[in-house]
């Protein structure tokens, strides 16, 4: 019923906000004072929910490789690399686009035309590599690596003769964001190294899976407030777009992606459950509803995390330690969809200004994107400039990447979505693959727990500090002779 009511409460907030907006839009003339307050309560409930994300991945991660045998956590994170890899790669479809053919006949240029420098692939993996291995742990809790290449304008003078010439720097710095994969990597071998360590670490283990539980309630007590962010948050939306006509010429772009979107979520990681489940696998889509709504409003898989974990462990019924442990490495490095819009957005760009695309060019763009999508948190690039940096590594023209801005806010929704539902697919399964040993483990983690009680329990009566007291009232003293235990006290029981 709460989640009944959830679910309606924030589908009415998606409604009102469409509606709000409009009628602001056409009524009432606002100030862009006015519009920031408006913007105000949907940032507050985003900054709410990511204050507590990259805790929640971090302390799930190491949670979940604890509970886990090395042997098994290695299994799983085997099986979490090949799925996520293969759903990129499938997501990674040229044909569509290229058989679509959206940008053809399309009069569109940016309104701005900056000078975007040339890019390669190999600065995107160093990147990813760099930030992989952090300088620093808590460090890797707000910035991440980036290089960044600049043109700088130079002056030589020749023969007293001024020549202007341009050069090329590659600037690598620390820029604000949370570097995920470097978290994911290193929560990973934490995790392990206190497995190794075994019941001296006991403790720190506990600490860690109570402060995961603690976070998860505190989101439970956020995400009250869900409906309130997605009313304002939509309404905001509707106001900040400023060109409703680009979006109606960009509609069979948009289309298009929507159509690979419905593909992918509806036949693609349907067809690969049912593959290797044979069971019907749409009941996915029901008992995942609300992660895949909350994914929809607030367009964040991270942010998400909290209700995708709620929904597998409970309506799912996934293995709570796998859940813990695929479900943050998956929502980071699993993004099917972006990979998708991407490889539409960059030939829609090539087609639009009449290039025809080559194999090479399309192996790069294809290598690019999926690169891109596994380390999207690494790279603080979004949206345009994540385009932008597929292209110039193609060696094609970015300029004009900047017209997908007016479509993206809204295909990035649907995206999301398609991310939370492959994320949803994928750990079902792997919790069908992986169903015996974790059963294994479960069976010798409550052997282990009671064979420890029941030395604790014996244990306890050589304390020499113990008493024994009967339950049974006696008006006499009784009395334990020295030759069958000295090391226990005399107790005497009270008169009646």
């Amino acid at each position: 019923m709460k989640e009944t009511i959830f679910q309606a409460a924030t589908l009415i907030s998606v409604a009102l906000g469409l509606v709000l907006g409009f009628l602001l839009r056409l009524q009432v003339p606002l100030t862009p004072h006015q519009i920031h307050w408006i913007q105000t309560p949907g940032e507050i409930f985003l900054n709410m929910l990511q204050i507590f994300a990259v805790p929640l991945i971090v302390t799930s991660v190491i949670a979940g490789v604890t509970e886990l045998s090395n042997k098994m956590s290695k299994k799983m994170a085997i099986f979490t690399g090949t799925y996520i890899c293969g759903t990129t790669f499938i997501a990674i479809r040229m044909t569509l686009v290229l058989m679509a053919k959206p940008g053809e006949g399309q009069d569109i240029s940016s309104t701005e035309s900056p000078d975007v420098p040339a890019f390669s692939i190999h600065l995107v993996l160093q990147d990813l590599l760099r930030n992989m291995i952090p300088e620093s742990f808590l460090q890797a809790f707000y910035e991440q690596y980036k290089t960044e290449i600049v043109l700088i304008k130079r002056e030589e003078s020749v023969r007293n003769i001024s020549q202007n010439d341009t050069e090329i720097r590659l600037i690598g710095s620390y820029v604000a964001g949370p570097n995920m994969i470097g978290l994911i990597v290193w929560s990973f071998v934490i995790g392990i190294m206190l497995n190794k360590v075994e019941s001296k670490a006991n403790v720190t283990v506990q600490v860690i899976q109570c402060l995961n539980e603690a976070i998860k309630i505190t989101f439970n007590w956020i995400l009250w407030y869900l409906p309130v962010g997605v009313l304002f948050l939509v309404t905001h939306q509707v106001l900040e777009v400023q060109d409703w006509g680009a979006i109606i010429k960009l509609g069979k772009l948009s289309g298009l992606v929507l159509l690979g979107y419905l593909i992918h979520a509806l036949f693609v990681l349907p067809g690969l459950y049912f593959i290797i489940l044979r069971v019907n696998p749409y009941f996915i889509f029901e008992k995942t509803s609300r992660a895949l709504l909350t994914a929809f409003v607030i367009a964040s898989s991270s942010a998400t995390l909290p209700i995708t974990l709620q929904c597998c462990e409970e309506n799912v019924k996934v293995n709570v330690r796998l859940c813990r442990l695929m479900l943050p490495i998956a929502t980071t490095i699993n993004k099917n969809g972006t990979a998708l819009y991407e490889v539409i957005a960059v030939v829609f760009i090539t087609q639009i200004n009449n290039i025809v695309l080559d194999v090479g060019q399309i192996i790069t763009i294809g290598l690019t994107v999926s690169i891109i999508s596994f380390g999207t948190a690494g790279i603080p690039v979004t949206g345009a400039m994540i385009t932008i940096l597929i292209l110039t590594s193609a060696g094609l023209p970015a300029d004009d990447a900047y017209v997908l801005l007016v479509v993206e806010w809204l295909l990035d929704h649907f995206g999301t979505s398609v991310n939370v539902l492959g994320d949803c697919f994928g750990v079902a399964v792997i919790n069908h693959l992986c169903y015996d040993d974790l059963m294994k483990s479960n069976n010798k983690s409550i052997a282990r727990t009671r064979s420890i009680k029941d030395i604790e329990m014996d244990l306890s009566f050589l304390d020499s500090d113990e008493e024994f007291i009967s339950s049974t009232p006696s008006s006499h003293s009784r009395s334990i002779s020295p030759k069958r235990g000295d090391h226990l006290r005399r107790v005497v029981t009270p008169p009646s």
